[in-house]
């Protein structure tokens, strides 16, 4: 089965969009993360003060836009190996989601993500495994 891809050079878009919306959109989380402090600081508003919470969700969505679009780009070289490296990755992303979703409620019922904590830790997992395949390749 042949899929669709977009063409290369939307590597280089979805890669803009994603640095662009997480950057904004993720600044203060991150602050927050690499200093240690609490989350109801508010010394970490830059981009908070000039974009309502709508803009920034905006660019939380755009992120992952992103992301999706640089998966989606094909290869410089595209073959049917490639395929095959990319139907074997989504196969183990998938298993490591389910795993790491069953393991974490197991632990704890409490825990509260939100669904684009699963759909990044997806696209991040898969990322990583095509490029670990791809080097093996």
């Amino acid at each position: 089965m042949k899929i669709k891809m977009l063409p290369n050079w939307c590597k280089k878009l979805g890669l803009l969009i994603f640095i662009v919306g997480f950057t904004i959109s993720g600044y203060k989380d991150f602050m927050l993360g690499f200093t240690g402090e609490l989350p109801n600081v508010t010394k970490f508003n830059y981009f908070e003060n000039l974009l309502s919470n709508s803009a920034i969700h905006f660019l939380e969505i755009a992120s992952i836009l992103g992301m999706v679009i640089y998966l989606m780009s094909m290869e410089k070289i595209e073959d049917d190996y490639i395929n095959k490296l990319r139907l074997e990755s989504f196969q183990l992303t998938s298993f490591i989601g389910l795993a790491i979703t069953i393991i974490s409620y197991s632990i704890s019922e409490e825990i509260k993500l939100t669904l684009d904590y699963f759909i990044i830790l997806f696209l991040w997992f898969y990322l990583i495994i095509f490029a670990l395949k791809k080097r093996i390749y």
